[in-house]
């Protein structure tokens, strides 16, 4: 059984674990055969995870910019190169990221006789391989591997850029820094966030990574003062950036910001909280393995999926002539494997992974 840390942000793991089901499910709506038979079946629910199960990845840029935010503001504060930081987060993602790649080409080689090409593309050349490995297939315009490679990209995008502009301005806990995170967010919510053109790059999605970094200030407590109280300042720019979120949304409603902006103060108000919903051990445990393995799910549900698809149609099922039960059916047991594949890949790979980094002084 895997070992788990202690729960210090419950919520976060409730939205972690809530986040991934639903980016699965939703591509499962979106993807072969299975898809075709769920969307016949039950079409008002797959149309909702096919229109607005993606929006869920949210979740995932506000956490990762409000633990960001509280892990680099005390590394940044002392004015050293961010080098460090940037390169043991891209080591952290890189290795389980390269293998979950490696099962998807073999997975799609494997199942090119029973699904549609547009499943199984040709065997990658080397210059795709390299684009992945920079984490830069997106902006160099080459088609992704996985349907979960743009989000590793675009993450370790955030997260650098998130420690470069807290290096440039004396680390996290000064107001400079924290006033140009508030502006850069301010500018994404109201103006890139809105031209579809810039979804290769960090800036598109800043908005909401900068919403959880700031969520993160606003929260901290400064234990200088007895007893301890939040900065007056850190509060002001919080605020300062929900109403201008607000004004995005007037301007161009986006589901995608709604939700950033509600996931944000969720984390203001009850982010820190020690026992919210979660006072029973066993549910307690379930949903803190869910949101650990989180990413795990995230690389590792795509290979499922074709391995799904490619026994449904292997076995003769067809979309025009299979039951609401066959379809939900197969529906399930492919999220189950996707759950399943989740726990051992965490195991196998990640977990190791981060011992190898500890061993290369990279952890």
């Amino acid at each position: 059984m895997t070992a788990l840390p202690v729960a210090r942000y419950p919520l976060i793991d409730v939205l972690k674990a809530l986040a991934a089901q639903l980016i699965v499910l939703h591509h499962f709506s979106v993807y072969g055969p299975v898809s075709d038979s769920l969307h016949a079946a039950w079409p008002w629910v797959m149309d909702l995870l096919y229109e607005y199960g993606r929006i869920a990845v949210q979740v995932f840029f506000v956490v990762g910019g409000y633990l960001a935010a509280r892990g680099l503001s005390s590394s940044t504060a002392d004015g050293h190169s961010p080098s460090a930081a940037i390169s043991k987060r891209y080591a952290r993602l890189l290795a389980p990221y390269l293998f979950a790649l490696c099962i998807v080409v073999l997975c799609m080689t494997w199942v090119r006789p029973w699904l549609s090409a547009d499943l199984t593309a040709p065997f990658p050349g080397w210059g795709q391989w390299l684009a992945h490995v920079a984490m830069a297939q997106s902006i160099l315009g080459i088609e992704a591997l996985s349907a979960g490679a743009w989000y590793v990209a675009i993450d370790f995008q955030l997260f650098a850029l998130l420690t470069l502009l807290l290096w440039l301005c004396g680390g996290g806990s000064n107001r400079r820094a924290q006033t140009v995170v508030a502006l850069l967010c301010t500018a994404s919510l109201l103006v890139f966030n809105r031209q579809a053109e810039l979804d290769a790059w960090a800036v598109y999605f800043f908005g909401a990574y900068g919403l959880g970094a700031l969520a993160w200030w606003a929260r901290r407590s400064d234990q200088t003062v007895v007893p301890p109280a939040v900065p007056f300042y850190a509060r002001v720019l919080f605020v300062f950036a929900i109403v201008c979120g607000l004004l995005a949304l007037a301007i161009d409603f986006r589901e995608r910001i709604a939700l950033a902006m509600g996931v944000a103060l969720a984390l203001v108000f009850w982010g820190t909280a020690s026992n919210l919903l979660l006072n029973h051990a066993r549910i307690q445990r379930k949903i803190q393995t869910l949101s650990l393995h989180s990413y795990a799910l995230f690389l590792i549900h795509f290979p499922v999926l074709l391995l799904t698809n490619a026994a449904f149609t292997g076995f003769g099922f067809k979309t025009e002539t299979s039951s609401a039960t066959t379809a939900l059916s197969w529906g399930i047991a492919g999220w189950a494997a996707s759950l399943w594949a989740a726990n051992l890949f965490y195991r196998w790979i990640e977990s190791p992974a981060a011992a190898w980094r500890g061993l290369l002084k990279l952890r």
